[in-house]
């Protein structure tokens, strides 16, 4: 199966501002990142990789489960790389169902991987229009461990972050790996809430209310589960 037509292009258009124009958030935002990725990166505590998973309708086959999958960063070690990473993906060309997912090196953003199987999901369900800040913010917190320090007296890990395209919102999701244990599920999300930007934070109420919702959810509680590690078994997929 093709890898998707998504492709990483240098991004031609030169944040600075003409002399006298106010910064837009957006452009200090860019700015502020430029800024970072010249600087003398410090590595990760953990390395990371950006993978492309494919929606199929259809998982029956050993053939559908292998290559829904793709692996398109696989050493995200440090500040500078995953903006250069962030910064030049073609995030708009992502198709309906599809996702994209932020995960430690060495872990498949999937249930059937070892590190997953017994883990949990906070999933955020966030209007289009505000999802790409949302996952750009949950990503930073994620890869620089704000997320991993909170859970590491659990002995829990944080596995990752994903990001699936809906039609009016995007459902955005952290994952880690011991989904029986509360205080890590509270802690994850005291602080997944605490930390956002103010103009990201869900509103108790409002026209918008209704376009926000969060929840979490054990992996063997998706319908699905069981079939899915039952055939990962079959198939011995090498991870």
């Amino acid at each position: 199966m093709a890898a998707p037509s998504l492709k990483l292009e240098p991004i031609d258009e030169d944040p600075t501002p003409k002399e006298g124009e106010p910064l837009s958030a957006e452009t200090r935002k860019t700015l502020h990142q430029n800024i970072v990725s010249k600087l003398r990166p410090l590595p990760f505590q953990y390395h990371w990789a950006v993978w492309y998973d494919k929606h199929a309708e259809n998982m029956a086959t050993p053939s559908t489960y292998r290559n829904q999958l793709y692996l398109l960063h696989e050493d995200v070690s440090d500040i500078a790389t995953f903006y250069r990473v962030y910064n030049n993906y073609p995030w708009h060309k992502i198709r309906m169902r599809d996702s994209v997912h932020i995960f430690r090196k060495g872990v498949r953003p999937i249930w059937e991987d070892p590190e997953n199987a017994q883990g949990g999901c906070w999933m955020f369900r966030v209007p289009k229009g505000k999802a790409q800040a949302f996952f750009h913010e949950m990503a930073v917190l994620c890869l620089a461990n704000e997320f991993q320090a909170v859970v590491e007296k659990e002995h829990d890990h944080v596995l990752g972050i994903s990001m699936t395209v809906r039609f009016n919102s995007h459902l955005i999701s952290i994952w880690h790996k011991l989904g029986s244990n509360d205080r890590s599920i509270k802690a994850l999300e005291c602080t997944a809430i605490d930390r956002l930007s103010p103009e990201l934070r869900l509103p108790a109420a409002g026209p918008e209310s209704s376009s926000y919702s969060y929840s979490y959810r054990r992996h063997d509680e998706n319908p699905g589960y069981k079939e899915a590690m039952e055939l990962a078994g079959e198939w011995s997929i090498d991870y």
